[in-house]
């Protein structure tokens, strides 16, 4: 690689160019000239120099329009320039700096003066190439991590997305298996009822993943359809309430009257509300209490669900809902439900155009609250 510093030299007249390149070519730059405007601009393109000396009054093209053409042009603009002016002639410095001139020198020039401004120059090109270097390596490592990133994501989807097929399988033999079972194998059953239910967790978390990168990749369309948030709710409770895990614990449930028709998908919103009030049960002891109520307001629909059991820090506020603070929340030892439940929910109610949120005023347990628009 060459680091040998290259200097164009524009001036029309010769004796001015052998001058500056007497001075500068001690200093071991390597020098090119040229005697008009339009060579110049041909020598920039060529050569790509890492400083110009360019004097204003050039035939074919004068100094300012060479010194604007290389300044408009993103490969060039940051080449420093220093203009060759007169004396006293004030109008073309001010000319010079409009045009995107770094500097000016007047003639006639002391050779310190002219290699001061020179190397200050050069130090500063310098400096903004290594930048430009370093800026070029970062986004070449941020686009390969963002392809690994990707790929990463494509094949976690896919995992997840095959895993629903052998759940598929467990719960159709054991449905099978349930049928071929008479009252006197009532341990049998047992054992059979535990593992259907695992299975229907698993499934759900699975749901839940797939569900969080359709949403979150814009690919998941819901299916709408006119529903009660109060029926999603009692269907909800009507399955929990069946689970061991719900077993000598306290549900309390108040619904809200004459609770508006609005657009839900029902299927999506019921797994909202079952990772909710599994979430909400299993934080709470065996003879826990857990209170669930509707409500609506003049714009709004919405539920809670408050827990009577250990308290997430309000520190944490809605990070609970945010998978990438999950593993954060679990090490200090709080529940954040199964898999990525809670954030499932709150990425669900926001497609609904709704939002979630924990309650800061409550004092015990967890209350979590979501709301829908009614005109969603």
């Amino acid at each position: 690689m060459d680091t040998q510093p290259k200097v164009l030299i524009v001036d029309d007249d010769k004796e001015n160019v052998d001058l500056i390149a007497y001075f500068l070519k001690p200093q071991n730059y390597k020098i090119i000239t040229a005697h008009n405007g339009v060579d110049a601009l041909k020598l920039v393109e060529k050569e790509n120099p890492d400083l110009i000396l360019l004097d204003i009054k050039l035939p074919k093209m004068d100094g300012f329009e060479v010194c604007e053409r290389i300044k408009k042009k993103s490969p060039t603009k940051f080449i420093p320039i220093i203009m060759i002016t007169a004396l006293k002639d004030l109008k073309s410095k001010i000319r010079s700096l409009e045009a995107g001139a770094d500097d000016f020198i007047s003639k006639p020039f002391e050779n310190i003066e002219l290699l001061t401004r020179v190397k200050s120059l050069l130090r500063i090109k310098k400096y903004h190439d290594e930048l430009e270097q370093k800026n070029k390596e970062l986004e070449e490592k941020n686009q390969s991590l963002l392809r690994m990133d990707q790929f990463k994501e494509e094949l976690n989807h896919l995992i997840i997305h095959d895993m629903k097929n052998p759940i598929f399988v467990i719960q159709g033999n054991l449905q099978m298996l349930m049928m071929g079972l008479d009252d006197s194998m009532s341990n049998l059953k047992k054992y059979v009822d535990r593992i259907d239910r695992s299975t229907q967790n698993l499934l759900r978390m699975v749901m839940n993943l797939i569900d969080i990168t359709k949403i979150e990749t814009g690919s998941m369309s819901l299916k709408l359809e006119l529903a009660s948030l109060n029926d999603v709710v009692e269907n909800s409770l009507a399955r929990i309430k069946d689970f061991p895990e719900a077993a000598d614990k306290q549900i309390n449930v108040d619904f809200v009257e004459q609770m508006p028709y609005i657009k839900l998908d029902v299927s999506v919103m019921e797994r909202v509300v079952d990772n909710l009030l599994s979430f909400a049960l299993a934080n709470v002891p065996t003879d826990g209490r857990v209170d669930v109520k509707t409500f609506k307001t003049e714009h709004t629909v919405g539920a809670s669900i408050h827990d009577y059991g250990q308290q997430i820090p309000l520190k944490y506020g809605n990070n609970v809902f945010n998978k990438f603070r999950q593993i954060e929340i679990k090490k200090e030892g709080y529940r954040v439900g199964r898999g990525l439940g809670l954030t499932f929910c709150n990425l669900a109610v926001e497609a609904h155009g709704g939002k979630m949120y924990l309650d800061e005023k409550n004092e015990i347990g967890n209350k979590i609250i979501f709301e829908i628009p009614i005109n969603n």
